[in-house]
């Protein structure tokens, strides 16, 4: 009995991990697909976030508007906020520092997320704080599969960001304009050589990749509640989730990784505490850093001493 018990645990443990796995993945998704293409370490990710799931909520609890018009404004005004701030921050940050772009992009990035949290708590609450806003819009209905139980809330998150997720790997597969992002990607001189038109394309990503956190941002404000910070912590697990994958790699091995991870956070749970699920998560990334830098250092240092003596 003990051990069918441990096992429910653990099972139930996994089913969590898978949700908030999927979640981690479209999150790592649209945070890599950025810095992939455009090589811009966009940080202000997250108020692109928050806009989509705090004004959602905002807008149907003080101002009436219904739920899907308000999700309109509020996805919409997410995806307008980081196409400006690649057109008239990290643009013109980038051309007047060259060689140096990526950090102060980031420097600039980072500036933007503190002010806009403090724009956002301003514009809601006259700079008093702006408190939780909660969003009922699907129900949260118990699924018990045996002793599993999950949410039909659950079920339709992870069917709607891997059918996003599939969705964006055939369209860089198989359109046009993911034919073009690809280029940029791969060359952006010699993509802008044949014709494309490369700033024109890395606006197109970083509304992409807006949508795509629009709809984690959504599930999160449903599930829980969403304020004026709730982007930060998934800002960080974007980043872990995007660098873990590798930057450039398939969308769907992306979803993959982020599962995984998020299965290994919720089972950790059964070895130590919740308030160190997060270490968990950050300390793979640490080991996972220093097995490619020692990788890249010492290219036969971490293969298998038989696989040298075939090579001797």
């Amino acid at each position: 009995m003990t051990t069918l018990a441990s096992l429910t645990t653990f099972l139930d443990f996994a089913v969590d991990g898978v949700v908030n796995g999927s979640a981690y993945g479209l999150m790592g998704l649209s945070f890599g697909l950025i810095v992939a293409v455009t090589t811009r370490f966009h940080f202000a990710w997250a108020i692109g976030y928050t806009i989509a799931g705090f004004f959602t909520a905002y807008l149907v609890n003080h101002s009436g508007v219904p739920v899907v018009a308000a999700m309109l404004i509020a996805v919409t005004g997410a995806a307008l906020f980081s196409a400006l701030v690649e057109l008239f921050v990290y643009r013109p940050v980038a051309a007047r520092t060259g060689s140096n772009a990526l950090l102060a992009v980031f420097v600039a990035s980072f500036g933007i997320t503190i002010a806009g949290q403090a724009l956002i708590r301003l514009a809601v609450s006259g700079g008093t704080g702006a408190g939780n806003e909660s969003l009922s819009w699907i129900a949260e209905t118990p699924i018990r599969i045996g002793e599993i139980a999950f949410t039909s809330l659950d079920l339709i998150s992870v069917v709607v960001v891997w059918a996003c997720a599939a969705a964006v790997w055939a369209a860089l597969r198989f359109s046009g304009f993911g034919r073009r992002i690809r280029a940029v990607e791969v060359n952006p001189g010699m993509a802008q050589a044949v014709g494309i038109r490369t700033e024109r394309t890395y606006v197109i990503v970083f509304v992409l990749a807006s949508l795509l956190a629009s709809v984690v941002a959504l599930f999160a404000t449903m599930s829980s509640a969403a304020n004026a910070n709730m982007g930060m912590t998934p800002v960080f697990y974007a980043f872990v989730v995007a660098f873990a994958a590798g930057l450039g790699r398939s969308p769907l091995w992306i979803m993959a990784v982020g599962t995984a991870l998020g299965v290994v956070e919720a089972v950790s749970a059964e070895f130590v505490s919740v308030a160190w699920q997060q270490v968990v998560v950050f300390g793979l990334l640490l080991l996972l850093l220093v097995f490619r830098a020692g990788a890249a250092w010492r290219p036969n240092l971490f293969r298998l001493p038989t696989l040298r003596a075939k090579e001797s």
